[in-house]
Order: C-alpha cells, then structure tokens, then sequence
C-alpha cells in the first residue's frame, strides 16, 4: 500500500499545518519589545540592530560584566572591547507592559527584543553568576519593584527619610484617578532613587554590581486611557525623563564604568484590583503629590489582589493550547467527512466484516 492511500486527504494535513503554524506565529509575534543601551563604556561596543531574546538578557548582562556564560548565541550585537576594565555595574530599568516608550527624548542604542519569557529570571541569572564568582560578598545585587515600600527602604534608603523627589507640572494626568495617582506615587520613587545616588548612594568599590529596577504602572494608565491619549504621552514624556536622570546618576557614581539598560515588554499582564486612590489627604487638601505608600495602603492592595504572579503564563498557556487543539480538531473532522471508508483508509480495510478467502 502506497503512503498516499494512508494519507489521503492531502489538504486537510495541510491545513491542519497551516493553522497550528499560524497560532504559534501569533503567540510569538503577540509578544514583543525593545532592549535599549542608554551607557555603556569603552571596554563594550554595541552595533548592528538585529533582534534578542529576554531568555538571552542574562547572557549578555554577564559577558558584560566578564562573568561566564552558560548559553551560546549567535548574536552579534555587543563586543567586549577590553575585558580587563570591563563595567563595574550593569542597570536593568525594566518597563512592564507597553512595547516602547516612543519618542521621549532618550538616546540610545535599540534593538528588537522576542519577549519569549513571561516571567524573567535574568535578575536570578545575573545573581547566581556573581555570587559563584564573589563568594565573600560586598556585591550590591538589588531587584526593585517600585510600588514595594518595603523593598525601596531596605534597599536603597534603609532608615534614612525618603529625599523629595523634583515638584511636576500636570498637564493631563490627575492625583484624583487611581491609574494616574499609582503612576505618578511610582515616578515619584523612581526620582527618589535618582535624587539617593545623586547624594552619594553609590560608592564605587571595585566589586560588581547589579541593579534590577522594575517599572510596572504604565501599563495599567495606558489601558484606561488608551495608548494614544494625552495622559499616555505624558505619562510616557515624565517616564522618559526620570530615566534619562536616573543614567545621569549612575553614569556620574560610577565614573562612566557601567552599563546602564532600558527594557520595555508589551507581555499582557493582568491588572490587578486595587482600591481607588484617596481623593484627599488627612489635611483636606489633595492627594498629596508624591505620598510614599504607608504600610496601610499596601496591605489593603494585596488584599484586594485575587490573582497570582503565576496567574498570566498560566493563562496564556491554557488560552493558545486549546485554540490549537480546536483548530486542529476542526481539520481532522474535515479530513474524516471528505473520507472515503472502501478505499481510502486501511483502517476500514481491517476491520471490514467480509473476510476473504482462499479460492
């Protein structure tokens, strides 16, 4: 029996094919983003403009910093220079949800990014890598999610008061709604930091560093108001210019001697549910401008949060398994309606009721 009588249907594989092929182009091109290089020093070079992958971020973030690697990649798009002065510390400012910060006014160095992870691991890559090198310590190895109190004290103001951050000129964006209020409250430490290192937060000590600064309001203000309101764009102006403050600081802490990044995602994140932000202060006034979250206040957003970090790659997985199942259980019953049972299928053919017999 030829392979043509076992696969008749020739159309219906193909079309199977077609369409488990265009689900998966879809979840991988639904899922993008830039790596940008807003410093790096003499000892790197960054050319070229092909594409990375987030899996590969940690790769890079250790070859930079001359710690070894454990994945090959054929991409070209960073020289090490001199690998005897490489960076004494690399930057990750890491931008969940929107793709790209558009037009602010950055200059940097960008490149496409395949979003292949929902859940990064290259700050524990980065850490796993430097402790096995400096196993007596002294690294700084910080991983911040802005809206985290607790993190920001312990990190990088411990007892000391949170410094003020610069005073803002509102245009579009309001204290009074919640997305913009959580927004703003997340810049405000993000000027913080800025104005801690500007003060001398950072002291070069020859050991590697490694900073991990998660950004994570964006997205949830660009979902209210929309991608191309004026709220977003200013959101994303103010964003764009905290950032390029921010590299300022590190570039002037460390001397030029660090390597200081931009990644922006548009992996879709579910938003959580988090109580409105307060109208008024204690005092009547306004939302006060650039309230550090009380303990309170955090307490009563985790309170409210009725899904887990796991919650979107589980998702994700579940939603895009069962559109190829469907797909492809759609082509198979075609193929089967298009069947012939006398001559197409060996199936039928063995298991036919008239037997034959020998003459």
């Amino acid at each position: 029996m030829t392979v043509s009588r076992l696969f008749p249907n020739k159309m219906a594989v193909t079309m199977a094919l077609f369409w488990v092929s265009l689900v998966l182009s879809i979840i991988g091109s639904n899922a993008s983003g830039e790596f940008n290089i807003l410093h790096s020093p003499d000892s790197l070079k960054f050319t070229g403009s092909g594409k990375t992958s987030e899996s590969l971020l940690k790769e890079i973030f250790s070859a930079a910093l001359g710690l070894s690697v454990e994945e090959n990649s054929e991409w070209k798009g960073m020289y090490v220079v001199d690998p005897f002065n490489t960076p004494e510390a690399v930057v990750e400012i890491y931008i969940d949800g929107v793709s790209s910060l558009g037009h602010t006014g950055l200059k940097t160095k960008t490149y496409p990014l395949i979003v292949d992870e929902y859940e990064p691991d290259t700050y524990q890559g980065v850490k796993h890598r430097i402790k096995q090198r400096f196993t007596n310590g002294g690294n700084k190895i910080v991983n911040i999610k802005l809206t985290d109190v607790d993190e920001l004290k312990k990190n990088i103001f411990g007892d000391a008061k949170k410094p003020k951050p610069t005073k803002l000129s509102l245009m579009h964006l309001k204290y009074n709604v919640e997305e913009d209020y959580h927004f703003l409250n997340e810049l405000a430490s993000l000027q913080a930091i800025t104005t801690k290192i500007e003060n001398g937060g950072i002291v070069p000590d020859n050991m590697i560093d490694f900073y991990n600064l998660r950004f994570r309001t964006l997205h949830p203000l660009c979902d209210f108001h929309g991608p191309n309101s004026p709220q977003t764009k200013e959101a994303k102006k103010l964003l764009g210019e905290a950032i390029d403050q921010l590299n300022k600081a590190f570039i002037k802490a460390y001397d030029g001697s660090v390597l200081v990044t931009l990644v922006t995602t548009d992996v879709a994140h579910t938003r959580r549910a988090i109580r409105s932000a307060p109208a008024a202060g204690p005092d009547g006034k306004s939302a006060p401008e650039y309230e550090w979250q009380t303990k309170e206040f955090k307490a009563e957003n985790e309170t409210d949060d009725s899904y887990s970090s796991e919650y979107p790659a589980i998702f994700n997985i579940i939603l895009w398994f069962a559109i190829v199942i469907i797909f492809s259980l759609i082509a198979i019953v075609y193929a089967l309606m298009d069947m012939d049972p006398g001559r197409d299928s060996i199936i039928y053919r063995m298991t036919s009721t008239r037997m034959k017999k020998d003459n």
